[in-house]
């Protein structure tokens, strides 16, 4: 979980809550899941992947996602791998970005509501009367 959030003031956290924006207007490609690199032996007896010790064939790579609950898989190219690193990391920050504005824009809404009780005149009266009688 993450820590508390320190107690700021209404423009420290107006500050804090466009500053997110921002970071989040700029984030780049995104893709979910993860990056798994795999070695695998072809079971020709005479190939070198044979000998004792050997790691097998590879890195073979792929990104591998949950999706309606199922596990699903797709083969990455090589020359694609580090732009899905990226892309999976760039996922990861977008949450923790999102994550962070929520709780920010939380005690922005609870400051206010805060401020709005401390007003004189203001304890709770309505404004409107009832429809019903």
């Amino acid at each position: 979980m993450s820590e508390p959030m320190p107690k700021l003031d209404a423009p420290a956290l107006e500050s804090r809550r466009r500053g997110l924006l921002d970071a989040i207007a700029n984030i780049g490609e995104l893709r979910a899941g993860s990056l798994k690199s795999r070695y695998r032996k072809c079971g020709k007896s005479n190939c070198r992947c044979a000998a004792e010790g050997d790691p097998g064939h590879g890195p073979q790579w792929s990104v591998s996602r949950l999706v309606k609950g199922r596990m699903r898989s797709r083969a990455v190219p090589p020359d694609e791998v580090e732009r899905t690193r990226r892309q999976i990391e760039e996922c990861g920050r977008l949450r923790t970005l999102t994550a962070e504005l929520i709780e920010v824009s939380g005690a922005l809404c609870e400051h206010r509501l805060s401020e709005r009780r401390a007003e004189p005149g203001k304890r709770g009266r309505r404004t409107t009367r009832s429809v019903r009688r």
